[in-house]
């Protein structure tokens, strides 16, 4: 993927010497919560929480667009600061890097084709029984894959880079099912699926498998506590004000806020 940079310079009052620098690292092919625009300017959810959070801490924040399997590496060697991509907070995780407190807290859905067994599924075991086998579509490197690989150990797993990559094969028959979250798939179904795509089951949380996690945080280097301190105050400060719930219902329509 390319490597699209986008300085925001906020907290204009304070002299460019006393604001914190940092490098925040997002992989925009995920909207709403983050993609590229016409200008070529990273958009979304994630952004708009990120650049928020950034002029609360007044620090100067540059936006580097990178695949999302290298995110947390790229984090872990020191290439960003934070990663603010919808990421899930989850143990697996933890152990490779900190995590911020959850801002967002978004349910997952399976998609099939219409007309399809699995879309009778009323529960995640149901789920499990009628896609046991089947070709199931993920983005590489998330939470997706891993509870693809985890709990249909026969399926087919197919990993792509892009989600709308998944809808494609989806649409073609190539795959049975694909697994996201509901806020990215709403989209591509819209605008790509109206009659040939249904959720199927029910909507999927950390409650059904474990490896969804506890909601979506912002991930630091190991042991960047200063840095962790100052942005679990400014999400604290915008989950009790509004402010995450109004950016959530400007990109989703509905509030993803964590409660």
């Amino acid at each position: 993927m390319r490597l699209l940079i986008t300085t925001i310079l906020l907290g204009a009052s304070l002299s460019s010497a006393g604001a914190q620098q940092l490098h925040i690292g997002t992989s925009a092919d995920y909207p709403p919560w983050e993609s590229v625009d016409a200008n070529g300017q990273i958009v979304g959810f994630d952004k708009d929480v990120g650049d928020e959070i950034c002029k609360r801490i007044a620090a100067t924040c540059e936006w580097q667009n990178q695949a999302y399997d290298g995110l947390l590496p790229g984090l872990q060697v020191g290439k960003f600061d934070l990663v603010i991509s919808g990421v899930s907070i989850n143990e697996e995780r933890a152990q490779r890097v900190d995590f911020s407190a959850a801002y967002a807290d978004a349910p997952n859905a399976i998609v099939v084709a219409s007309g399809g067994e699995a879309e009778q599924a009323k529960t995640a075991q149901d789920l499990i029984g009628k896609l046991a086998t089947s070709a199931i579509g993920v983005q590489t490197g998330t939470t997706h894959e891993q509870v693809i690989r985890a709990h249909f150990p026969d399926a087919d797993v197919r990993v792509y880079d892009r989600p709308d990559q998944i809808a494609d094969d989806l649409l073609a028959g190539r795959i049975d099912a694909g697994l996201m979250e509901r806020s990215a798939w709403d989209p591509l179904v819209k605008e790509r699926g109206v009659g040939k795509l249904v959720y199927a089951g029910p909507l999927l949380t950390g409650a059904d498998f474990p490896e969804f996690g506890k909601g979506q945080g912002i991930a630091l280097k190991k042991g960047n506590s200063d840095l962790q301190t100052k942005v679990d105050a400014a999400i604290q400060a915008m989950l009790k004000d509004g402010t995450i719930a109004s950016i959530s219902q400007k990109w989703f329509t509905y509030d993803l806020s964590k409660k």
